[in-house]
């Protein structure tokens, strides 16, 4: 793929992320997207202005929200437990993000809550674990070709300012790894680590912060800011491809829980053009 193509897909892909970002806004800031309003989303039209008329909300409880890009009808892409030979000691109740081998467009969060109430200057550690399956990112029988690493991060954040949701696309290696990698999400709250393209906040920008995109989020909101929401998200909005990820052991300040499986709610929207 030329520069100039794969640049047009990048800001394809990206103004879809907004859009999802903003229904998972909802997600994201609330793992559910329950009473989410705003223009319908064409998954593989659309563009800022369509994406950025979404309405946010980032105060519902967590849970899993599936959505149906394409509008055809069917949420391909879904959130289980993971099957009995995918556990072991180390990963006990693992979700699965999954699309059934079926190459779609369709976008799958889970969405959980802190076990306790933290501030980002007290966080000493937050992270997950994440596995790609063998089937996970083939698109024309190409493995990797839409999907990069853990999918996305999100994390709601509240300050005196208010609530504020963002995102980190991807931050892994491409294609199926078939074996278990830890994303330490504090040290890109950081911006400590390496091979990110930074972090994006899908939220309205308030005067004081600059522009939406941000490498150290502890920096942009504070200290003081209290962490209310951890969630991944997996799916290509742009491109067909086939969804088959594990996620665990969502650690937030040395205790470890478990991104939910439980549907919160679906989400179903037709291109506008």
């Amino acid at each position: 793929m030329n520069r100039e193509r794969r640049g047009d897909t990048n800001r394809t892909r990206r103004a879809v992320l907004r859009g999802v970002a903003a229904l998972t806004g909802t997600v994201v800031g609330c793992g559910s997207v329950v009473g989410a309003s705003g223009s319908a989303l064409g998954a593989r039209r659309a563009t800022d202005k369509n994406a950025s008329s979404q309405q946010v909300g980032t105060s519902l409880p967590p849970g899993v929200t599936l959505f149906d890009l394409d509008g055809d009808g069917r949420f391909d892409a879904t959130v289980e437990r993971a099957s009995a030979e995918m556990r072991d000691e180390a990963h006990p109740d693992p979700i699965h993000v999954t699309s059934g081998e079926r190459s779609t467009v369709d976008y799958a969060a889970s969405i959980a809550e802190p076990p306790q109430p933290t501030t980002l200057g007290d966080l000493d550690e937050l992270s997950y674990e994440y596995y790609e399956g063998p089937d996970d990112g083939r698109s024309g029988g190409d493995s990797g070709a839409g999907l990069s690493g853990p999918g996305e991060t999100f994390l709601v954040v509240e300050n005196d300012d208010g609530r504020h949701g963002m995102y980190l696309d991807g931050g892994g290696t491409d294609g199926a790894s078939e074996q278990w990698q830890t994303i330490d999400v504090l040290a890109r709250m950081r911006g400590d680590a390496a091979g990110t393209d930074g972090w994006f906040e899908y939220t309205d920008i308030e005067s004081g912060y600059d522009g939406q995109r941000f490498g150290d989020a502890v920096s942009r909101f504070g200290a003081d800011a209290r962490l209310l929401r951890v969630g991944v998200g997996r799916g290509d909005a742009v491109t067909p491809t086939t969804l088959d990820a594990f996620y665990d052991n969502l650690t937030v300040g040395g205790e470890t829980g478990r991104f939910p499986d439980s549907v919160a709610n679906r989400v179903a929207n037709r291109s506008p053009f």
